[in-house]
């Protein structure tokens, strides 16, 4: 029994059917990477349980709706939960209500494929018959280790070997975008009273709801601007967590109803938990993606809009900066300046989604997973598994059963750190993908894999992705980036997926410690080596070694000593040069900043820079750091000296001394907790009888004689604790060079007096230093 009919494909067991069809125009798309259907343009996947798939596909400006059957399965270990179907169930005989196929796989595997005609049905069985094996309700198939099952779109999408976007470019997809302007965070305290939209066609439009009356309209406006554009992806930033529910709640206080789908789709649009603290929100025909999710993965020390693209390069120079609570109040005296304000809002939304976005659209012509969920999945489990799991559905073969609870620890990865302070003439050596490589270089996989697609994957996806990264290096950039990168994203999980334990289906925590030991003799290899060659090692890890020279010596050099290093090592093994700076100040391990010989200021790492990080303090560290590791120690004495009396004379605003916070709890789990232990962010809000929900960030300051207050109390004011900021320089900000200077030093540097002591030293004649470790 195959896991069902599908129109267009065979069964999965049926191996006589061709994997990739040599008339398409994707002839050599390897099946396990891109699935064994080559059908090119589909842009959405709606399925139900019920075996019913709504597919719709571009060609050009056309798009077309396809119906399609599937048979819903999922694999178990056994058949005891489901002997009370008796004759209802048929081996075998994929036209029966309920049947089952053995597969071939051993002990212990997942060897049964179940199916039916009705998935619901199906999966009721199952429930029905462990609660009464275990004595105990059970409400879903995920809290049975013995079974595996996927949602209705990934079990289309498996059985039919279909992908989306195959033949299609980022910009062929019709991508719209909009963003909601309102005067207030929460929908029961606030409106809509501006949405502005654009899409990749060329359309943009403002709508506006000057008066509360407006709204409505406002929001049918919407609704019909979207059909009568009909993009195949809807997109923005937040839109998840804000721009959606404060849509759909200011539609359900006005009795509409909101539907995104496409025609021939189930109307609505709806919340899908999906395992997040928040839900995300889907509708039929239409892909919505939230490139917040995506620049989750950036690792940014801030994920807004207008600090992402900021730190992109993506705000235009004549970009309109207003704080959020000042927005609406804006719009009632300089309308026009709003306007303005929200189109380049989805301008730069339109910006990142090209730059975040990419990636996940790529994987999306490879993962059995719809497109929307590909930002926020993660690469191992998210994205790696699904493509395995298909490898087994097409082969008509059983999966590994649950991996068993090591009695041992997992044996990490080496770190180390060699030298701290202020070091000069610093090189960054790669070990290129030095897990992904010992991976294939020896040979290490699942061992419940007997297909070895693990090891397919890793060696097609890293062939794939050096031709792409070759054609994007030739100045064919575009869509080449975005296919190296998401190679890159899923050939990089490969280890973690190997120990992710009993997260992953087939982990493997013995291959796992093998891959780790090797790294860990190659990485001494190459520290020794780099040892013995007269450099000042500074820190190592799996990602590479940062190393000091000689003063005297040229970039040829360097590169030259990397080269003979890189040719003792085994094939399939490489390291690399990966850039030179003037100077690096050594923190602690992945904590550092760099200043590059062209004068860009490179830091890495939460010690640095984090989303608390205050405005004044990241201009303080960005430029004493620019004259430690020039080694103007005067230079970062007036810096101290310069921002100590702008904070005192009260030059810097509210805004420019706040700090974003993150609220994990809701108001009910804090009065839970609040008598035993009062915390600062949410006394504030208690106190001015503000309303928050859980995951809510907040932007707070200390305000003189009120403690921290919520900054759109008066942003651009200056009633700040100058006493506070003026200690927490020092503690939270300068503390972060302390490692640069002597503790002297360091104490004459940061005194807020003035005047020299007696015995102080010239700051001219300070140097930075540095110590091993």
């Amino acid at each position: 029994m195959g896991a069902g009919p599908v129109e267009g494909a065979g069964p999965p067991g049926d191996r006589s059917a061709s994997p990739v069809n040599p008339d398409s125009p994707f002839p050599d798309l390897d099946p396990v990477v891109f699935g064994h259907d080559p059908t090119p343009g589909i842009v959405s996947v709606h399925a139900d349980l019920s075996g019913r798939a709504l597919v719709w596909r571009r060609a050009g400006a056309q798009v077309t709706l396809e119906r399609a059957r599937f048979r819903p399965w999922l694999y178990a270990r056994d058949l005891a939960d489901v002997e009370h179907l008796g004759p209802r169930l048929v081996l075998g005989d994929d036209a029966a209500p309920f049947s089952a196929r053995e597969l071939p796989g051993g002990s212990g595997t997942l060897r049964y494929l179940l199916s039916a005609q009705d998935g619901r049905a199906l999966r009721q069985a199952v429930l029905n018959g462990a609660q009464r094996r275990l004595g105990r309700r059970v409400t879903s198939l995920h809290d049975l280790p013995e079974y595996v099952s996927v949602g209705p779109a990934e079990q289309y999408l498996m059985a039919s070997g279909r992908t989306s976007f195959k033949g299609l470019t980022f910009d062929d997809v019709h991508r719209l975008q909009f963003d909601l302007e309102t005067t207030s965070l929460k929908p029961d305290m606030g409106r809509i009273f501006m949405v502005a939209v654009r899409d990749n066609r060329g359309f943009e439009q403002v709508l506006e709801a000057p008066q509360p009356e407006d709204e409505p309209a406002l929001i049918r406006a919407l609704l019909q601007l979207v059909a009568a554009r009909d993009p195949d992806v809807i997109e923005n930033h937040n839109i998840m967590r804000f721009d959606l529910p404060f849509l759909v709640g200011r539609a359900q206080t006005h009795g509409l109803t909101l539907n995104f789908s496409r025609p021939g789709g189930p109307a609505g649009l709806w919340p899908v938990q999906d395992g997040r603290s928040s839900p995300h929100w889907a509708c039929a025909g239409r892909e919505i993606v939230d490139t917040l999710d995506a620049v989750r993965r950036l690792d940014l020390p801030s994920m807004g809009l207008k600090a992402v693209s900021q730190h992109l390069g993506l705000a235009p120079p004549d970009r309109v900066y207003l704080e959020g609570a000042l927005v609406a109040q804006t719009y009632q005296t300089d309308p026009a300046r709003v306007r303005r304000y929200a189109l380049q809002d989805v301008e730069e939304v339109d910006a990142l989604a090209r730059r975040v976005l990419a990636p996940a659209f790529a994987l999306a012509q490879m993962a059995p997973r719809p497109y929307h969920r590909l930002p926020y999945a993660g690469t191992a489990t998210g994205m790696l598994e699904p493509m395995l799991i298909r490898a087994y559905l097409r082969a008509g073969h059983a999966l590994p059963g649950p991996s068993e609870r090591s009695t041992s620890p997992h044996q990490g990865g080496a770190v180390h750190l060699y030298a701290e302070g202020i070091l000069p003439h610093v090189v960054k050596a790669d070990v290129a993908s030095m897990y992904p490589s010992i991976i294939r270089h020896d040979r290490i996989g699942p061992a419940g894999d007997p297909l070895g697609a693990f090891l397919h994957l890793m060696d097609h996806l890293t062939a794939l992705r050096l031709h792409h990264k070759t054609a994007a290096r030739r100045g064919d950039r575009g869509e080449h980036e975005a296919m190296q990168s998401a190679m890159k994203l899923v050939v990089n999980s490969g280890y973690g997926y190997l120990g992710a334990g009993r997260m992953a289906l087939f982990a493997d925590a013995a291959a796992a410690d093998r891959i780790t030991a090797r790294g860990r003799d190659l990485l001494g290899g190459v520290v020794q080596a780099l040892r013995a060659q007269g450099v000042t090692l500074i820190e190592a890890d799996t990602d590479g070694v940062f190393f000091a020279t000689p003063g005297a010596w040229t970039e040829t050099q360097e590169r030259q000593l990397i080269a003979a290093v890189d040719a003792a090592l085994p094939s399939g093994i490489s390291l690399e040069f990966d850039g030179r700076a003037q100077a690096m100040l050594s923190h602690e391990i992945k904590n550092y900043a760099l200043l590059r010989y062209d004068g860009r200021l490179d830091v890495r790492g939460a010690a640095f820079e984090s989303s608390r990080t205050e405005a004044y303090g990241r201009a303080f560290l960005q430029r004493a750091l620019r004259c430690l590791l020039s080694g103007d120690v005067a230079g970062v004495r007036q810096t101290y000296l310069d921002t100590l009396h702008a904070l005192e004379t009260r030059a810097c605003t509210n805004a420019e001394v706040a700090s974003r916070v993150r609220l994990t709890k809701s108001p009910e789990q804090y009065a839970r907790t609040r008598a035993a232990r009062r915390e600062a962010a949410y006394e504030a809000l208690c106190n001015l009888g503000r309303a928050w929900t859980a995951g809510e960030r907040v932007t707070l300051y200390h305000r003189q004689g009120h403690g921290l207050t919520p900054l759109d109390v008066n942003p651009d004011g200056h009633d700040y604790d100058v006493r506070h900021y003026a200690a927490a320089l020092v503690s939270t900000y300068a503390a972060r060079l302390r490692k640069g200077l002597t503790p002297g030093d360091f104490q004459q540097v940061f005194n807020h007096a003035a005047q020299p002591g007696l015995f102080d030293r010239p700051f001219e004649s300070m140097t930075p230093r540095w110590a091993t470790l």
